[in-house]
């Protein structure tokens, strides 16, 4: 067919005809084009340029599972119900930059699934090896120092109860016994999900239920937003006066609870490729009102729950990457929580 091209092999192949349909079903004058977009592990995401503005349609949801389930099942309905509330909390409450308007199309006449449609943002999107490349050591401070300030701009974003949403009801609940023992429950799921895999040793089995042990019903005492995958991959940033975070995206494993977890995943990928500004993105955060309730136990309990969410996709056979070969997970993973607990 004439004027279909496939965008990543999560999207598939999509027609000219299936964005023009998409920009009328919402007024958003003719459409002009799309243009793939390479970063990001899933695929879901393309840019849509039409006469009124350039636009990201996020596709093909995540299939989803509770925390005990044993496999994913396909259910359309979650991820994108997620991802536009959180991003409206967070424009109607904060002064973080999420993209809204935001369009949810829940029919799948136009792809065979539902989608969003939301404006592109402003400002330029890194990873922790492109901004190497890309901008020069003082440049790269300011984005740290910019990115710790955003954090504790979006937990300013608070809520009466932990909770996110369920897969059974597509709504806003409660986690029954809090964020701590959900993160725990969570941690314990991705374990017995490696064990087929051979990726975990007994010492290491051992090791995470230990620190599972020491957390337990050590909650915070304010529950607030929390993005759970914060790191440059999912934000823009620009320069006037100085570096500031210019959009937000990814809200997929949006949640409430302990902010604290999403000190996380920014300080190891710091510590991984410009380790002097893993402090500053948390002095940022610290000196901007962020991180009033740090708990070290708490921390260690993060630390292993993000670490084993890398792990255990990358140290699956057909997916083992180099960093994986000739390690443990606690090896591993241990340094990481030593040396944030340094830095707290």
């Amino acid at each position: 067919m004439v004027g279909t091209r496939e965008y990543s092999k999560r999207l598939g192949a999509i027609s000219d005809n299936q964005f023009e349909t998409v920009a009328e079903r919402w007024k958003l004058g003719r459409f002009l084009r799309a243009e793939p977009i390479t970063s990001g592990l899933f695929g879901q995401n393309v840019f849509v340029i039409t006469t009124q503005g350039e636009f990201v349609l996020r596709g093909a949801p995540h299939w989803v599972k509770d925390l005990d389930d044993t496999e994913y099942h396909r259910d359309d309905r979650v991820q994108f119900t997620a991802e536009k509330y959180f991003a409206e909390q967070l424009v109607l409450n904060t002064r973080a930059p999420a993209p809204w308007l935001i369009f949810h199309d829940e029919a799948s006449d136009i792809f065979g699934w539902p989608y969003l449609l939301m404006p592109r943002m402003p400002g330029a999107c890194f990873n922790e090896r492109t901004i190497i490349e890309a901008l020069p050591p003082v440049d790269r401070h300011g984005v740290a120092i910019a990115l710790g300030e955003m954090l504790a701009e979006m937990q300013t974003l608070e809520a009466p109860f932990a909770g996110g949403f369920s897969p059974a009801t597509v709504r806003l609940e409660p986690f029954p016994n809090g964020s701590v023992d959900w993160t725990i429950r969570e941690l314990r799921a991705m374990v017995r999900a490696a064990a087929p895999h051979g990726i975990l040793s007994k010492s290491d089995t051992a090791w995470i239920e230990d620190v599972c042990a020491a957390a337990a019903g050590l909650d915070a005492h304010k529950n607030t937003y929390v993005h759970c995958d914060y790191k440059l991959n999912n934000l823009t940033v620009s320069k006037a006066e100085k570096w500031r975070v210019s959009g937000l995206f990814d809200f997929h494993e949006a949640r409430f609870g302990d902010g604290t977890l999403d000190l996380v995943r920014s300080t190891c990928s710091y510590l991984e490729s410009d380790r002097e500004l893993a402090g500053v993105f948390v002095a940022a955060y610290r000196n901007a009102g962020g991180g009033r309730d740090i708990a070290h136990k708490r921390i260690a309990l993060y630390v292993v729950n993000d670490r084993m969410k890398l792990w255990g996709y990358f140290g699956r056979p057909e997916n083992q990457a180099d960093w994986v070969r000739g390690k443990t997970f606690r090896g591993w993973a241990e340094r990481y929580l030593h040396t944030i607990g340094a830095l707290l």
